[in-house]
Order: C-alpha cells, then structure tokens, then sequence
C-alpha cells in the first residue's frame, strides 16, 4: 500500500467500494465482452437486435448496419454499445452484463468467467445465479479506511491491517495466506493495547473486558471461541494456512470481520 493511502491521503483501492469502477476493472469487463462477441457469429445480429429493443429499449431499426460487397458488418453498432459501456453511470456495467447472462449465457461460461474477474479485481460483487449480489458494503470499507488511521497506541494495529490489504490488493501476486494472518495479527496487537498487557492473548483482553463491564458475557464468550478457532490445530493458523485454494474472498473477509473486530475492541476503551 502507498503511503498516501497509509496515512489518509489517498483512497484505498476503489474496487473494494460498492460504487466503485476502476480502470482496471472496468477494462477487464468490457474486454470478456469483446472476446464473447467474436463466439456469436449467426447470433450477431439477433444479440444486438436485443440489445435496441429489449436491453436500450429503443427503435431497433435505427441500429446502424453497415452493407459492403464482403456482406453485412456491425462496427458501428458495435461502437454505439461501447460507448454506453464507458460513457454510462458505473451501475450500468452490471446492468448490461446481467442482460447477457440472463438471455445469452446458456452454458454459464461468461457468468464464471465474469466472476473470475471480480473476484481477481477485489470487486464488490460476486455472480450468483446470473446476477450480481454485492459482497462489500460502504460501511466496511469506511471501517477499514477508520480502522486503517489509527494512531497512538493503535498504530501497530494499523500496520497489521495495512500489511493484510497490500498482500490482499497486489496485483500480480496477491499473498492470501500472509493477508489472513496479518489480519489476525491485528485483532491481537488491539487485544495489547485494550488490556494494557504487550503480551496479552486477545482472551486476556477480553477477560479485562468483561470484568470491566464494557463486554458482555455471551459476547466474551464468541469472541473467545472466534479466536480459540484461528489457533486451534485445525484453525486458521495452521490447517487452513497450508491450504494451496485460498482465495481473494477467503482474505477479504478476513480482513473487513478483523477490521470490524478491532474497531469494536477499540469503542471500549
């Protein structure tokens, strides 16, 4: 992560927000589309036919159909499509490829393959069922951006969770496995700062807690076995740590349920 996005400076990368469609993304997407096009062949014209009367909802026979002695060729209706597709709001992405996987996508091929480039662009959305079901919301991410600020006796916290998004976010090779532990990490560098102990456990903060009256029982409890889990010989830190099919989801809950967890830790102190 770049500094400026490190102390507040800059944004965090915008595919982790909702209403975000970055460059990368955005290209990504339109470039599935351009190579599922090249597939259609007899289905061409019909698609784009839908596209005018079904999808736009417009006078089909305005489509620009272009006539040479090779046959007949659709660059410019093409063209218009691509236009829409970077020229609209952000939403309509979704909206056009909700519209090839609910009529064109028989086999699910572009669904999966649309799902591969989310998931690969840390995208807010998943594909399931042919439509896209957000999977982050604003609220997590401005408790990452709150989370990611901390100073004081919370910066090595934010240092954790800092580390966890870079290893999340690289581009060409993402580390899930270090993205989990650094998030863990920073539940635990939280639990020394709220239980005034440097080498507490988290199950010590929370006993301190608890005593304390800032945590209820059943929450001591939940959190307790959360972290017992991640420690476990079949936890987090060692069963799943050897797994070689983590993945982009696997880290990016890890990091926005640990994010939460220490903002909550945080409020009680």
């Amino acid at each position: 992560m770049k500094f400026s996005q490190r102390y507040g400076h800059a944004r965090l990368p915008e595919s982790l927000g909702p209403e975000d469609m970055p460059d990368a993304l955005h290209n990504s997407l339109w470039n599935l589309v351009d190579d599922w096009r090249e597939g259609l062949r007899s289905q061409e014209e019909p698609f784009l036919r839908s596209v005018w009367r079904n999808f736009w909802k417009i006078a089909a026979d305005r489509m620009p159909i272009n006539r040479g002695p090779g046959g007949i060729f659709f660059r410019d209706a093409w063209q218009r499509v691509r236009d829409r597709f970077f020229g609209d709001e952000w939403f309509y992405v979704y909206d056009f490829l909700e519209f090839i996987m609910c009529y064109f996508d028989r086999d699910g091929h572009f669904a999966a393959a649309a799902n591969a480039i989310l998931g690969r662009e840390l995208a807010a959305y998943r594909v399931i069922d042919k439509q896209f079901v957000q999977i982050t919301d604003g609220e997590e991410v401005a408790a990452l951006v709150s989370a990611l600020s901390h100073r004081g006796p919370f910066a090595g916290v934010s240092e954790h969770l800092s580390r966890a998004l870079s290893h999340l976010s690289h581009r060409t090779d993402p580390d899930y496995r270090n993205s989990i532990k650094e998030s863990i990490s920073a539940v635990e560098a939280a639990a020394k700062v709220v239980s005034g102990d440097d080498k507490a456990t988290l199950n010590k903060a929370l006993v301190v807690l608890e005593r304390q009256g800032k945590l209820h029982p059943c929450l001591k409890k939940a959190y307790s076995a959360l972290y017992e889990y991640t420690n476990d010989a079949d936890g987090i830190r060692h069963a799943l740590m050897d797994e070689p099919n983590l993945t982009a989801a696997d880290a990016k809950f890890f990091l926005l349920a640990c994010t939460s967890f220490v903002n909550y830790l945080k409020a009680l102190i």
